[in-house]
């Protein structure tokens, strides 16, 4: 009699460089933005998959996780249960190339984010973290 939910497990990674950080707009969804990562292929240990991730959709090789910033439980649309755990990465010189999984990049900055409409509604919250670690790092 169980009565547990099941969650699809993503990770995502907020990327600030120069006070701004780093959204991506979704292919399959236009006008729908979110951070970079993405789902745990099966067999998969969890850093083996941000790395895979980060790489695929944004084609950076080589970054340094820093700190668990947030995470999120929610619904999709189609009602699927998610938890995405949200971690702040740092690399501050390779060129972003997005995978064809997105149609665009933009470097918003703290008080841009709220402009955007994103893929789960919780991802403000995430980068408002993410800037506050930011700020701690340059202190």
């Amino acid at each position: 009699m169980e009565n547990f939910e099941k969650f699809y497990v993503s990770q995502a990674g907020v990327l600030i460089r120069d006070n701004k950080c780093l959204i991506l707009e979704l292919a399959k969804y236009p006008g729908q933005w979110c951070l970079p990562g993405g789902r745990i292929d099966k067999g998969e240990m969890a850093a083996e998959a941000f790395e895979r991730e980060i790489k695929e959709e944004i084609n950076i090789d080589e970054f340094k996780i820093h700190h668990l910033i947030n995470y999120d439980i929610f619904y999709t649309k189609k009602n699927k249960p998610f938890c995405t755990i949200i971690q702040y990465i740092e690399n501050n010189e390779s060129p972003i190339r997005l995978s064809e999984e997105h149609i665009d990049f933009k470097w918003v900055g703290e008080d841009e984010v709220k402009n955007y409409s994103f893929v789960w509604e919780h991802i403000p919250e995430a980068v408002e973290k993410g800037f506050e670690y930011y700020r701690g790092l340059k202190t």
